[in-house]
């Protein structure tokens, strides 16, 4: 079995895109990148010029086909997500974007594994607009019925009001309830059934982002979540349903907007295109409050500003940081090296700004190398230990059993081997597998304010530093093989991270990648490779959803 440990994600992104984007190696400055840095199309065009042409409509921002023997790396934490805006446009999982403004009540997902979970969208029309908007998000968990009013000040009621949200997270049943704070606003996220979460923006937005655990177990208006986007409103009832109305245009509102109330909306949005922290389309979102001010007004179009300023508040990727193998680190901000020394425990990651949580990595010593002995997870004053030996899981200094649920804590099983700890309303996950696989992600309020080997969140590797307890000097990444073990090493290697898996997990630096493959089987022969490839089949699946098959030496 696998252990994960984690505190909640909070899933911003615009669509599904190559999320932790690969950087571009550090090389001289006369030198040639040779990955491309991003698969994310911005205003039409590849953000790296390396890939090809955008898939998705010029107006999306989506993603690059890749050039030939070009590769935008996949081998990244994606945050998958289907969104409702302001002015109509639904994005589902895939990125495909689509307008629909018919009044009705509509489920956007369900879980498919015994129907236990379902958010449902009403759509009314206001008096003296055209089309609808959203006026309620409803969940539905395991009997407990959430309904969040869009547009007020306390949008939630829980249960027709029989149980009032007396606290900040608030947890009934399976559902937890937590009121986040962004930069100038705040936003409502309510996460259930292993980190299904929803986020509630102030206007008439929501946003859905399951874990991808939960692969082939929705449906509903957002996707299948199959993970393959020629599903789109090929095979989902409720796809099917809406097809004939969605992308229908309302007399004198056309979606490319009335070049007036394009102006109207540039002098809206104008003052905050100058501080936003991230490259968001302005473009697109000028176009798409100049068709919902079209349609319903001021109230509307400030809706859709309210959906910029979120986004552009918001980081475009969640962080991670992966300890893998004898002892390969990959910062938060793709910095890479190896650290094998004297420390008995590093601060892997922590919250240096409120002092909020941390993750510790214990080490001990096996023959000429170190290996993981134990991870402990601080949250305030609850303490989480993992141990290897054993598997145990204690909670402030006792054995708990799996799953677990305390306050707003939560510890369960996932997919069979993967171990999950929930807290909201953190934005901290750790995935443990009780060997040599440690996953750290983040997301807002930590960018920036982070520190540990894991570095400083805030998209610049040259920051990051190396944060232990005692004098421990980095080794080099990693140590060579011997003249007799490096033709089989190379051989097994290459055969591992070759390009039959690049439709699945290409690779971020596939000639670091095969180099700690190599060190893992001139450290421990065989069973080291074997090792590593079983651990980058789980990283394969933390940090993409795909499963991959262990070579024919290792099964």
């Amino acid at each position: 079995m696998k252990l994960i440990v984690l505190s909640i994600i909070l899933a911003y992104c615009v669509t599904i895109n190559c999320q932790d984007a690969c950087p571009v190696e550090a090389e001289a400055p006369s030198s040639t990148p040779t990955v491309p840095t991003s698969c994310e199309a911005k205003e039409g065009e590849c953000i790296d010029t390396r890939c090809a042409t955008c898939k998705r409509d010029i107006l999306s921002d989506g993603l690059c086909e890749n050039k030939p023997g070009k590769t935008c790396c996949r081998m990244c934490q994606y945050v998958i997500e289907c969104r409702v805006e302001a002015a109509g446009y639904f994005r589902t999982f895939y990125g495909k974007r689509f307008n629909f403004q018919e009044p009705g009540k509509y489920v956007l997902a369900r879980g498919t594994k015994g129907g236990d979970w379902s958010v449902t969208l009403t759509m009314e029309n206001l008096d003296g607009q055209k089309g609808a908007v959203l006026t309620k998000t409803t969940l539905e968990v395991a009997g407990d019925v959430i309904d969040i009013t869009q547009a007020i000040a306390d949008p939630i009621t829980v249960n027709g009001g029989a149980d009032p949200v007396i606290a900040n997270p608030f947890t009934i049943g399976e559902v937890t309830i937590a009121v986040v704070e962004i930069p100038g606003f705040n936003i409502t996220v309510i996460e259930f059934f292993k980190l299904i979460v929803i986020d509630i923006l102030g206007g008439r937005s929501v946003r859905i982002a399951p874990d991808t655990a939960n692969k082939g177990l929705i449906s509903g208006i957002c996707g299948n979540l199959e993970m393959n986007d020629a599903d789109d409103f090929t095979t989902d009832a409720d796809q099917l349903a809406i097809q004939p109305n969605i992308n229908k245009e309302f007399d004198g509102c056309p979606f490319y907007g009335n070049p007036s109330d394009i102006e109207y909306c540039k002098g809206l949005m104008e003052p905050y295109r100058a501080v936003c922290r991230n490259n968001i389309n302005f473009y697109y979102y000028t176009l798409s409050c100049a068709f919902a001010y079209c349609m319903g007004g001021e109230e509307r179009a400030k809706h859709v500003l309210f959906d910029y300023v979120e986004t552009c508040a918001a980081p475009e990727t969640r962080g991670t940081c992966v300890l893998s193998g004898h002892t390969f680190y990959d910062t938060f901000d793709k910095a890479r090296y190896q650290f094998q020394g004297p420390c008995k425990e590093i601060l892997m990651a922590a919250d240096c700004y409120w002092n909020t949580w941390d993750v510790k990595v214990s080490h001990r010593d096996v023959e000429s190398y170190t290996e993981v002995e134990k991870v402990t997870i601080r949250k305030q004053s609850t303490v989480v230990d993992l141990i290897v030996d054993g598997k145990q899981v204690k909670v402030g200094g006792v054995d708990v059993s799996i799953p677990y649920s305390s306050e707003n804590t939560s510890i369960y099983w996932q997919d069979g081997d993967i171990l999950t700890t929930a807290i909201l309303p953190e934005a901290l996950v750790v995935k443990f597998n009780f060997k040599q696989l440690l996953v750290v992600h983040i997301r807002d309020p930590f960018d920036g304010k982070t520190c540990g080997i894991c570095g400083n969140y805030n998209q610049d590797s040259t920051d990051d530093f190396f944060d232990a307890e005692g004098a421990c000097a980095l080794t080099s990444n990693p140590p060579g093989c011997t003249e007799e073990q490096k033709p089989e090493a190379e051989r097994l290697c290459n055969s591992l991270f070759d390009t039959s898996i690049d439709e699945k997990c290409n690779v971020c630096y596939k000639p670091d990648r095969i180099a700690r493959c190599m060190y893992e089987y001139c450290l421990r022969g065989q069973q080291g490779f074997c090792d590593h490839a079983w651990e980058f089949k789980k990283e394969c699946y933390i940090k993409h959803g795909d499963t991959l098959e262990v070579p024919p030496e290792c099964q």
